[in-house]
């Protein structure tokens, strides 16, 4: 396969940046830029979610604050994507999943894009062996039934996975109550627990691929712990939008889409006293020494 010469493309331009915050958002702007030529050539469908859709709609670009960013596929898109990925990424952006670094054992999170010459430790994660430079999110979806028992079973289904996942979070962050610490020593139950439930929801997700547009919804992947639920149409045909000094796909109606999750206000920005980094425990996005953190 012809290497695309991406650093003539898209030159790596985070020295430039005032501040670590402002330096660690050009190096994830220039793996969404990656990102979105590689989708755009293999015709790929992704979108910016969460926070990072919010920051495209409020301010153009990023939420000044923030230190992640975040971006969702359609199950049959992922799937070719984490394939062609590695085949057409520069040497110094890393595909993670399982199968790429066997170290990485956050499964609630399958994949990650991760920049080599960065680091970013979240709380809770500072003893990991797995590749730990800036990264953005990649969240597959998949299409649920609209209602009735089968969505129910669906919700269901998510609801047990989102149990096991918080469980297995019980060690990060800062409550290490007793309560939390009992949880954490059944972790490997949990991971066993998770692997199980991955395998078993496959063939669901599989069979799901199958629902026409009008009688689905598209919410994060039966694999991922967290619940949101959109229409088809809500998401689809993907718009193009401003984001920094680049042009990138948000899903169809972004004012729906960003008012469940954050309420009808989204474009007020919240108090000063919230607006903080909420990823970043240590952040270097300019490693003294460049080298691979494999």
């Amino acid at each position: 396969m012809y290497m695309t010469d991406f650093q003539s493309i898209f030159p790596d331009i985070r020295e430039t940046g005032e501040t670590p915050l402002r330096q660690a958002q050009l190096v994830m702007l220039r793996m969404l830029k990656i990102i979105d030529y590689i989708c755009r050539k293999h015709d790929l469908r992704y979108w910016l979610c969460s926070g990072t859709l919010l920051g495209a709609v409020r301010h153009q670009g990023f939420i000044p604050w923030d230190d992640d960013l975040d971006i969702c596929m359609l199950r049959e898109d992922y799937n070719r994507f984490i394939q062609i990925a590695p085949l057409e990424f520069p040497t110094d952006i890393f595909l993670q999943t399982q199968e790429t670094d066997p170290s990485y054992d956050y499964l609630p999170l399958p994949c990650k894009v991760r920049d080599k010459n960065s680091l970013i430790i979240s709380e809770g994660m500072e003893n990991q062996k797995y590749q730990q430079g800036l990264f953005i999110d990649i969240f597959p979806t998949d299409r649920y039934h609209t209602g009735g028992l089968s969505f129910a079973m669906e919700k269901c289904m998510k609801s047990y996975f989102r149990f096991i996942t918080k469980c297995l979070d019980a060690k990060l962050g800062k409550d290490r109550s007793l309560k939390n610490k009992l949880i954490s020593s059944f972790e490997p139950i949990f991971k066993y627990l998770t692997i199980i439930y991955k395998k078993m929801i496959q063939k669901h997700i599989n069979k799901n691929l199958q629902l026409s547009n009008d009688e689905c919804l598209i919410g994060h992947g039966m694999d991922t712990p967290w619940r949101r639920y959109f229409k088809y149409d809500e998401i689809f045909p993907l718009e193009d939008m401003k984001f920094e000094d680049a042009i990138v796909k948000v899903p169809h109606n972004a004012n729906a889409y960003l008012t469940q999750l954050y309420g009808e206000n989204y474009m007020t920005p919240p108090p000063m006293k919230d607006r903080i980094q909420k990823h970043a425990l240590r952040l270097e996005p300019i490693l003294k020494k460049k080298k691979e953190i494999l």
